[in-house]
């Protein structure tokens, strides 16, 4: 989030006084797609991994056809296909490409005390290196945000399959304004404010905005129920609900940024669709659980980003798929942070999230156990690297108490339960029919979820894709 304000700050100040030169692109994965010969492929003598029952299925053969699944069937049994590519699964598990459901494109992942621009296309390309073929983004306040969405699915960009809100929008002091109007000088501030979210403060002004999202070609609404920095202001419940009741209006469903128990209530009792980020400021009170468990809303937690921010001044360890998609000298540029790098109002926050990191955990734990549906999601940014961060997500889950096939459904079928809103399912599962998203990893993640970083082959839409490291991967 900070990074955020410190890009907005220096790209505005440029744009101001006319004169910024580009930085040199930093090193990034490539990728290219690879259609088969009689658009037939297929994945011969391989664990089949079940979303849904939570099951391997081994020495199985999966049938592709263009875009889609065409059949699942035992080894041997499918007939003869002229022009098959084959690829061979054996000693490997085929699961539903990944979701990320809270991803960001228009981002930068470098430091915050170094300029840099957003780089979309790298990103995505590191999304899909990495396994993950669709991803939510609630919050992409750039101009390009829906036109790219659509060059994805028009095949004109490589990338995941997106959605997207557009800008999300908060109260005029709330979140994420306030924390421009906290660290961003006020002479600046007034330009930047309006560029990360919009703000409304009355159920006219809600209405509007919603009408002028969903004319863009949003496919929900965000919404900020949280206070950062932690004496800012937050949207109230008229506010709210006037923003979740107009848009199913408009055939839109409302996701709510939250941080509190109470901010979960709330945005609940205004009728959203998606708890993002989860509680993550306090302990759940017990004889909340039940309450919040009642309303069926199911929560993105993303411990990661909180783990991030509490690691902030420590030297980046970084993950295979971080060495492999992240170049050295990015990874390097985290450690020493400058001497005079100072957080200002925000430092209150940075200290509740090394505080809380324990019992964000135990929230994750709970919430699970109460039978609240948990979807994984990254919130990539500052040293959360798109795509790495997801797989580091699903071990969060893990550590806090579900098996590594709970959170592999996590990134698969819930998410992709949660995007189709009652319609037909395109992709989270390994069936007929359903579109050809599949990742083919080394090993049984099942027993093992680090085993989803040990990719072999990437399915995107249909397309075998070939995966080059940056240049710095051993």
């Amino acid at each position: 989030m900070y990074r955020l304000v410190i890009l907005f700050t220096v790209t505005a100040t440029c744009a101001l006084i006319a004169s910024c030169a580009s930085p040199q692109p930093k090193p990034s994965v490539s990728l290219s797609l690879v259609r088969a010969t009689g658009d037939t492929i297929v994945i011969q003598n391989v664990s089949v991994f079940d979303s849904e029952a939570l099951t391997v299925s081994p020495n199985m053969d999966v049938l592709i056809q263009r875009d889609r699944i065409v059949a699942v069937l035992p080894t041997g049994d499918l007939q003869s296909t002229a022009g098959t590519k084959v690829i061979s699964g054996e000693g490997a598990t085929l699961v539903p490409g990944l979701i990320d459901m809270h991803g960001h494109i228009s981002t930068t992942t470098g430091p915050t005390w170094e300029f840099g621009t957003p780089d979309p296309e790298a990103i995505l390309r590191s999304y899909v290196y990495s396994g993950v073929t669709t991803v939510f983004d609630p919050a992409d306040a750039s101009d390009e945000a829906f036109e790219r969405r659509d060059q994805v699915a028009r095949g004109e960009i490589i990338g995941p399959r997106i959605y997207t809100t557009g800008k999300m929008l908060t109260c005029s002091d709330g979140h994420p304004r306030s924390l421009v109007s906290a660290l961003v000088p006020a002479w600046i501030a007034w330009y930047i404010e309006p560029q990360v979210a919009t703000a409304i403060d009355t159920e006219d002004e809600a209405i509007s905005e919603v009408d002028a999202l969903a004319d863009a070609g949003a496919d929900a609404i965000k919404i900020a129920i949280d206070r950062i920095p932690l004496d800012s202001e937050r949207m109230t419940v008229t506010v709210a609900t006037a923003v979740a009741t107009h848009a199913r209006t408009r055939g839109l469903r409302t996701v709510a940024h939250i941080g509190t128990t109470q901010d979960a209530i709330d945005a609940a009792e205004a009728g959203v669709a998606l708890w993002v980020h989860g509680v993550y400021k306090e302990r759940i009170p017990e004889e909340s659980l039940a309450k919040l468990a009642r309303y069926g809303i199911p929560m993105v937690t993303t411990s990661e980003v909180f783990d991030r921010y509490a690691r902030a001044l420590e030297p980046i360890v970084p993950t295979k798929l971080e060495r492999e998609t992240v170049s050295q000298a990015v990874l390097d540029s985290f450690y020493p942070t400058p001497d005079d790098f100072d957080l200002g109002a925000l430092q209150g926050w940075l200290d509740l999230a090394v505080d809380t990191v324990d019992v964000r955990t135990d929230n994750v734990r709970r919430v699970h156990e109460a039978g609240i549906t948990v979807l994984a999601g990254s919130d990539v940014q500052s040293g959360v690297f798109p795509g790495p961060s997801l797989h580091r997500e699903l071990a969060n889950l893990v550590k806090a108490g579900f098996t590594p096939a709970e959170a592999i459904r996590a990134a698969t079928l819930d998410p992709a339960r949660f995007l189709a809103d009652n319609g037909a399912l395109e992709t989270g599962k390994i069936a007929a029919g359903l579109r050809a998203d599949l990742l083919l990893v080394e090993g049984d993640p099942t027993q093992d979820i680090g085993a989803l970083a040990n990719i072999r082959e990437v399915v995107l839409n249909g397309n075998v894709v070939e995966r080059t490291p940056v240049s710095n991967a051993p």
